[in-house]
């Protein structure tokens, strides 16, 4: 019996070390080289493979003990310096060749201080086709202007870049190019529909998009704030499902990088798939759905704890502004694409647009841009009459909506209080929808029920009203029955 064991027990540790030898490619080795400026060494610099990372020395020269099974080394890009660009997109890694130990980086000093800095945040533009890319760089357009003030600017796409990844070639480069005419530079978040599919694994789901764009997560700094993309969108091997996820890998990475950054900075989360729900919201845990919501989101907001953090999220087609946590703000941004393409508004009735965040030190301001639309344009209203829904009230769309905005409205010059929220439909999206959808070419997607909804009943269907939005940081847009929106001049 004791021999049978023993020969059990041996055929297991041959078994393992099989299996061990059978990962030939997993051989541990040592990648090193030096990060330089101007020629001189940069130190203590975050270099990474994606699961150590290590700082340069005063020389700049790093040493980073890795596997041949890691795909890239890359850098935490410093603050100080510009953003590496490679045919206009940030290029802070590179591929490890097999028998190559060596990779140095060289960076160039940036001209200019990024401790008040700009990031737009660009979601689900999504392309299927040639013809959108037309609206892809009218936006793109309106992007050149909003950085045109002369404050540095980055970008940051948060996923579902292009729509058919069975397309051959895909349509990443051409989206990049279009993006990349507005004179930011984008970084890019792997989503759902950037994943191959008919693979075995998640880490095989990524490869056409780390042919393009490199690594699916990592770091840089601007000014005082820390910036990490992450990859939520985990790939479970059948058919086009997928969860929302993050791996172990990714948590012990950014255990470590976030152990670089002092606690109370400011950290920006960017990835995919939204963390937190209108049903998590409202406490309605059985409403939510595994492949719409970050479902191990406890561990990732342990760690930001000991920040002012804030992540920015695309995927849901729709605003949303979240508080999950009271260290924690959740933007979900309203897709850049709106209907795929097929209506002026996204389904809960935003017109196609990008996010805004402002940096100043540890300050931060945010506002949605409306592409084509001025920046003071923050809903809109709907008077008597103009909302089949509601045909005795006025309706208004805050599209970034959140508790600390104030709706109030007046009555032919009289104040009236509060407008009252409501979920519902808005107005111009369910319309558009009923008429025109037998044409649409995705038949899967239409007007949807939001929050940012709000009404009040006047006594007279004539009567002149007046409604002022201000939001959260004290910024009036106003809507008057006669006369349209406007920006009330500073006294």
């Amino acid at each position: 019996m004791k021999t049978s064991a023993f020969i059990l027990f041996a055929a297991l540790l041959a078994a393992s070390s099989l299996s061990v030898t059978g990962r030939a490619a997993t051989r541990t080795i040592d990648l090193c080289g030096r990060v330089t400026a101007s020629g001189r060494g940069v130190t203590g610099v975050c270099v990474t493979d994606g699961r150590t990372i290590v700082r340069t020395d005063a020389k700049g020269r790093y040493r980073l003990p890795s596997d041949t099974e890691a795909e890239f080394v890359y850098l935490t890009l410093p603050d100080g310096y510009e953003i590496p660009l490679r045919d206009g997109t940030p290029c802070i890694y590179r591929r490890i060749a097999p028998g190559r130990r060596r990779y140095d980086f060289a960076l160039e000093p940036a001209v200019q201080d990024m401790t008040r800095h700009r990031l737009l945040a660009v979601a689900d533009p999504q392309v299927y086709f040639e013809c959108e890319l037309d609206s892809v760089r009218r936006a793109a357009d309106d992007m050149r202007l909003t950085a045109a003030d002369g404050v540095p600017t980055l970008g940051v796409v948060c996923g579902d870049i292009i729509g058919d990844i069975d397309r051959r070639p895909p349509l990443f480069e051409p989206v990049s190019e279009a993006l990349a005419a507005s004179g930011v530079a984008f970084f890019y978040v792997a989503g759902n529909h950037d994943m191959d599919l008919g693979v075995r694994t998640s880490d095989r789901a990524k490869r056409s998009f780390k042919e393009h764009f490199g690594p699916t997560y990592y770091a840089f700094d601007r000014g005082r704030v820390h910036y990490v993309v992450l990859d939520d969108c985990f790939y479970i091997g059948r058919s086009y499902l997928y969860v929302g996820y993050l791996d172990e890998r990714q948590l012990r990475w950014l255990e470590q990088d976030l152990a670089t950054v002092p606690a109370g900075r400011t950290v920006v989360v960017c990835l995919h798939i939204p963390t937190w729900s209108r049903a998590a919201r409202s406490g309605e845990w059985s409403r939510e759905e595994s492949h719409k919501v970050l479902n191990n989101r406890r561990a990732l907001y342990r760690m930001l704890e000991p920040y002012n953090a804030h992540i920015l999220s695309a995927h849901e087609h729709y605003n949303e502004n979240y508080t999950p946590e009271p260290h924690l703000f959740e933007h979900v941004h309203a897709p850049l694409s709106t209907l795929f393409w097929q209506a002026p508004w996204s389904m809960d009735g935003i017109p196609a647009g990008y996010g805004v965040y402002e940096f100043d030190g540890d300050g931060l301001t945010w506002y949605y841009k409306a592409a084509d639309h001025p920046r003071s344009r923050q809903f809109t209203a709907y008077g008597v009459g103009e909302d089949r829904r509601r045909p005795d009230a006025v309706t208004v769309n805050v599209w970034n909506w959140d508790p600390a905005w104030q709706v109030v409205w007046y009555e032919n010059g009289e104040p009236r209080g509060p407008m009252t929220r409501y979920t519902g439909y808005d107005a111009s999206i369910y319309d558009y929808v009923a008429r025109y959808s037998e044409h649409f070419k995705h038949k899967n997607i239409g007007a949807d029920r939001t929050e940012h909804l709000f009404h009040a009943l006047p006594a007279s269907p004539d009567a002149h009203i007046r409604v002022e939005v201000r939001d959260r940081f004290g910024r009036l847009s106003v809507w008057e029955s006669g006369t349209g929106y406007s920006t009330p001049k500073k006294p």
